[in-house]
């Protein structure tokens, strides 16, 4: 702001002794002195006026340009003492969103999701509900393959017909949940529409195998017919989420990796994915 500019550097009328300012109105004045006499007074406190709305914007201004600065000085000082890290932040507004969106996620004991109709198993024997729930592998046996890629299509659910490409790094799996934060937007899944789904529900890891010349393989990726050498096998994790996951009929122990194989369909909330790779 230019401190050189008042209101009073705006144009003022001309003063002549024909109109006279200084002095009150008397009965010797004429109409027109009287006119130009009141436009005077009026002009005088309008400059006034814009003074004091002047001075009141620049003391404004100034003050908050000195908190902008004190804030920017103390952000620098943070970040030098190491304080302030980026990576961090993210971790921590996830965290703190996850929190509030699932104020009541916790661990789930065996018997829990039969609150949910959607989850309750459909056998109609209670020994036969509790044999499939400790059932932690699928019924085939192809679980590994040469790809590192997971393709995930939603079968059923408010994101039906939406396929994804995963891929899992050894120490970095991709996330499912209902959360749009960056991890679940990049690689991962994000089903922000399925209200059942936790904002953090489960996750998607790999880890490598050695596998012996002439070991039996079923996989229909061609790659993986070459016989020994270092194949990938890939895992599904549920983290605890409200409502849980599930594979056929049985429901996944929280925090209980389980092998992924071809074809397996998995459900989490409302929706229900295929699992295949490449």
């Amino acid at each position: 702001m230019n401190d050189s500019f008042t209101a009073s550097t705006l144009t003022k009328p001309p003063t002549t002794k024909k109109y006279p300012t200084q002095t009150p109105p008397n009965d010797t004045w004429t109409i027109e002195q009287l006119l130009h006499w009141s436009l005077d007074q009026y002009h005088s406190a309008a400059i006034s006026r814009t003074n004091s709305h002047l001075e009141a914007l620049q003391a404004q201004c100034e003050n908050e340009c000195e908190d902008v600065m004190t804030l920017h000085e103390l952000a620098v000082g943070m970040r030098e003492r190491g304080e302030l890290n980026n990576n961090d932040n993210e971790e921590q507004v996830e965290r703190r969103e996850e929190e509030n969106a699932d104020p009541q996620q916790q661990q789930l004991v065996e018997g829990d999701y039969n609150s949910s109709n959607h989850l309750k198993p459909t056998s109609t024997s209670a020994a036969a509900t509790n044999s499939t729930a400790t059932t932690s592998k699928p019924k085939s046996t192809t679980t590994t393959t040469n790809t590192s890629t997971l393709t995930i299509t939603i079968l059923t659910g408010p994101h039906e017909s939406q396929t994804y490409k995963l891929q899992p790094k050894h120490t970095q799996p991709c996330l499912i949940g209902r959360s749009k934060g960056k991890k679940f937007l990049r690689n991962g899944i994000s089903l922000s529409k399925d209200q059942e789904v936790s904002t953090t529900h489960g996750k998607f890891s790999i880890e490598q195998q050695v596998v012996e010349d002439g070991a039996n393989n079923n996989n229909n990726d061609s790659s993986s017919n070459s016989g020994g050498g270092v194949q990938n096998k890939f895992y599904y994790t549920d983290v605890g989420s409200t409502n849980g996951s599930t594979v056929g009929e049985a429901r996944l122990e929280p925090n209980v990796r389980i092998e992924i194989e071809e074809g397996m369909e998995l459900r989490v909330g409302n929706s229900a994915l295929k699992i295949e790779f490449g």
